[in-house]
Order: structure tokens, then C-alpha cells, then sequence
């Protein structure tokens, strides 16, 4: 079988998580019988979402969207799972940021408010300086250049170790 991009920035995440100390197993993760692309039951109670961007845009942000049918399928698994979360690869640097269910849950929140509706996809941007933890952020809906609530902070250094806690 043949290699594929995915699996090649998607397997950065999964070696770190494979490597802990507290790793004991991997498995797909599973919606009504059906694998999740890109997700993974660590240690039979940790969920893990993963996705990649392969460089930033032109603002220097690594866009990571998710569509309607993500959204279907999370809403699923952010009922069930407790322990959720989200390796946001960002290739070109090399780094994880690695976003909670609640943290995650609360950008999303943010975006429905600016927009005022649901919408069918939603879009988590990241950056990421020299020397700094990563920004993580939803744009308010209709204009540019203007955050919907708050920029969250998430540690360089969390991944893999945050989803063990």
C-alpha cells in the first residue's frame, strides 16, 4: 500500500503519543461501528482527533477546517468521550498544538455568536512566533481581520503530554 500525505504528518503525532511513558495502546476510534478518520482511542479512554496543515497562509496562520460532516460526527464524539482531544499538526514548523474538548468546544462557541447561527463548517487557526506558546482562534464571521472572543494559549510543549494528564 501506498503511502499517503495524511499518514505521513498524521504519523508525526501518533509516534510522540506511541513513545510516552503512559501509552499502552492505540485503536481506531469508532462511531457506530465506523472508523473516524484520523482518530484514535488511546489507552481505551482517550480520544484523539488529528489534523494537519501543511504551511501557514498568507497571514501566517495554519487553517484547520472542519466540515459539516466533521461536525456531524464530532457532536457524536464530544458526547461521548470525556477525555477528547485535537493534534493540530503544523508541518512547516514541525509542532503539535494539542487542543481540549473544552477548549476546542469554546472557539466553536465563539464563532456561533459572531455568526449568530450554526454554520456548516468552521474553520481553528493557529500561529505560532519563535520562542512562543501557540495562538489558537476562530475570526469573527462577515469581517476580516477580527477575532471572535478570546485567542486562546496553548503550550509548545503539551503534546503528547496534556492527553495523559
Amino acid at each position: 500500500m501506498k503511502i499517503r500525505l495524511e499518514q505521513q504528518n498524521i504519523g508525526a503525532a501518533v509516534m510522540q503519543i506511541a513513545e510516552h511513558d503512559q501509552f499502552t495502546a492505540i485503536n481506531s476510534l469508532k462511531v457506530s461501528g465506523k472508523a473516524v478518520s484520523n482518530s484514535f482511542l488511546i489507552n481505551s479512554h482517550i480520544a484523539i482527533l488529528c489534523k494537519y496543515a501543511s504551511e501557514p497562509n498568507a497571514s501566517g496562520e495554519y487553517a484547520f477546517t472542519f466540515t459539516e460532516d466533521q461536525m456531524k460526527t464530532l457532536s457524536s464524539l464530544l458526547a461521548k468521550h470525556e477525555q477528547l482531544f485535537f493534534g493540530l499538526v503544523c508541518v512547516e514548523v514541525g509542532e503539535i498544538c494539542c487542543l481540549p474538548k473544552a477548549q476546542f468546544q469554546e472557539l466553536i462557541g465563539y464563532r456561533k455568536a459572531s455568526a449568530g447561527k450554526d454554520e456548516l463548517q468552521y474553520t481553528i487557526l493557529v500561529t505560532l512566533k519563535a520562542g512562543s506558546s501557540f495562538r489558537v482562534y476562530v475570526n469573527a464571521a462577515g469581517t476580516k481581520g477580527k477575532f471572535a472572543g478570546e485567542r486562546l494559549t496553548i503550550p509548545r510543549k503539551d503534546f503528547p503530554d496534556s492527553i495523559f494528564g
